[in-house]
């Protein structure tokens, strides 16, 4: 009796590690020859540029520079100067569930930074790191979908449709733009340029065939000084990539990130000339339905079936929620007009609730305003969002939370009232074991035996009619026609006519 199982094949990612994790880099820092001596410090701020990201074996690697701008106030004069340090950095994240060679979503941000003056001349400038990364792990399976064969001695087969998730492809692409930028008409024109960060956001991501197509904008917020004054300028660049994926339905679920790897903004004859390159990162994740064979038997010739247990991946939920961050920022010098707000998360952690998880993202907001005499101030506050997820008995859930649209803070008795959005993304998983056929031959066993016509059986608590049907060598079609049940199952206690089939 020749039989002959057909397999079915899996390949692609699986998710391995979702993290976020924290560093601080400090460093100390001259004033070039050029500069003015600190009378004292306003604000700092960070950018964050990642150069190589890598994993090896149980480690992740991350390694780029933090370029943070000091603004201050030079002694004998009013009006701010900026400088700009830059930070080496190299992020070492220690998990066996990193290997060597596997893809990894990573996206850097500086939620924080300060500077402090040894002496005129010499400053510590500080910069604190939040690194996000996403790990996936290549892997290929065969799986049994049918056994062909073997039909004259009475096969049945137990065939059961399986929906499961598959991560087909990990993709990234270096890309680069620039633009020459003047402030509106309402704005005085660049003489100096302070400051700047670029506010990176991935707005659009659909699958068509082969490609990916990514669309997005960076927001590019200034801050400049135009005769006796300080200014600030806000600029939407909008961009548009194809990323070159394998061959995918359109209902296909991309996961993106996007993060900077250089920006330079520069000033020039009252206009400023920005280049930005930004590495696009997808994980594209796609839902199947697949048939599997569970079981086999028999009724004419026994035959040994060997079964294994395998593992799939099914995605019960993957959606957004967006929550507002609101909080009275305290500050000694009363405001008159708010020029730069910038939010960013410096960390994120989840605690089990009633039905669920509840994750809590700190997020630091950073103010530069100017105060009722025209002093450049700075001052900053972390605020704490949260959001609910539901999550089933047995389910995994992978969450992380961005700062989307236009921080704002107003000038309010005491201080400052900052409000922003809060965009928290979350893939709920669940893993599931099933036996599935792995091997099947003919038995050593040769006779079967004499087998009564008919078997009076009851149904016990848990048993299925293939379980019946096997064990009596009858089958499910043969035993629902005997006892006229309408489906595939019988109440427990049942008390069934089982008949035996004869090959």
């Amino acid at each position: 009796m020749d039989m002959e199982l057909q397999r079915v094949t899996l390949e692609g990612y699986r998710s391995a590690a979702h993290m976020m994790f924290t560093q601080e880099e400090t460093l100390e820092s001259i004033v070039p020859d050029a500069f003015p001596d600190i009378a004292r410090i306003v604000s700092a701020s960070g950018k964050v540029l990642l150069k190589d990201k890598e994993a090896g074996e149980g480690t992740l690697r991350l390694t780029g520079s933090a370029r943070v701008t000091v603004l201050y106030i030079p002694e004998g004069e009013e009006l701010p100067r900026a400088l700009e340090v830059s930070i080496p950095f190299q992020c070492v994240r220690d998990d066996p569930r990193f290997h060597a060679g596997c893809p990894v979503l990573a996206d850097i941000q500086a939620p924080s930074a300060d500077a402090r003056t040894i002496n005129p001349r010499k400053m510590l400038v500080r910069v604190e790191l939040s690194a996000w990364t996403a790990a996936y792990e290549r892997e290929r399976r065969e799986l049994s979908a049918d056994l062909t064969g073997g039909e004259g001695e009475g096969l049945q087969k137990l065939i059961v449709s399986k929906k499961c998730c598959v991560i087909p492809d990990v993709s990234e692409k270096t890309f680069t733009f620039s633009d020459v930028l003047r402030p509106p008409a309402s704005r005085p024109e660049v003489e100096e340029l302070l400051s700047y960060r670029a506010e990176l956001g991935a707005s659009d991501a659909k699958s068509i065939g082969k490609k990916l197509v990514l669309k997005g904008d960076v927001q590019l917020c200034v801050v400049y000084r135009s005769g006796d004054g300080v200014n600030q300028a806000r600029f939407e660049l909008p961009y548009s990539q194809i990323l070159d994926i394998g061959e995918l339905p359109d209902e296909a679920e991309p996961e993106v990130t996007v993060t900077l790897k250089s920006v330079d903004c520069q000033a020039r004859e009252g206009e400023l000339e920005v280049a930005l390159e930004v590495l696009a990162q997808a994980a594209v994740w796609e839902r199947r339905s697949i048939a599997l064979i569970s079981d086999a038997y028999c009724v004419g010739q026994p035959i040994d079936v060997e079964r294994a247990p395998v593992r799939l991946c099914t995605v019960l939920e993957r959606s957004a929620r967006r929550e507002l961050g609101r909080r009275l920022c305290e500050s000694g010098i009363p405001a008159k007009q708010v020029l730069d707000c910038a939010a960013v998360v410096s960390s994120m952690a989840g605690a089990p609730a009633e039905g669920g998880m509840e994750f809590t993202a700190q997020v630091k907001v950073a103010v530069l305003y100017l105060s009722e005499d025209d002093a450049l101030c700075g001052v900053e506050t972390d605020v704490p969002v949260t959001c609910r997820v539901e999550l089933p008995e047995g389910c995994d859930c992978s969450c992380r939370c961005r700062p989307v649209g236009e921080a704002t803070a107003v000038p309010v008795t005491g201080g400052l009232e900052v409000r922003f959005e809060a965009e928290f993304t979350w893939t709920l998983t669940k893993e599931e074991q099933m036996n599935c056929v792995a091997e099947v031959k003919p038995s050593n066993v040769q006779d079967i035996g004499v087998r009564p016509s008919v078997v009076i059986r009851r149904v016990e608590r848990g048993e299925a009619l293939w379980d019946i049907a096997k064990a009596c060598g009858s089958t499910v079609s043969d035993i629902c026609s005997a006892n006229d049940l309408p489906a595939d199952e019988a109440a427990v206690g049942a008390l069934l006519l089982i008949p035996t089939r004869r090959t």
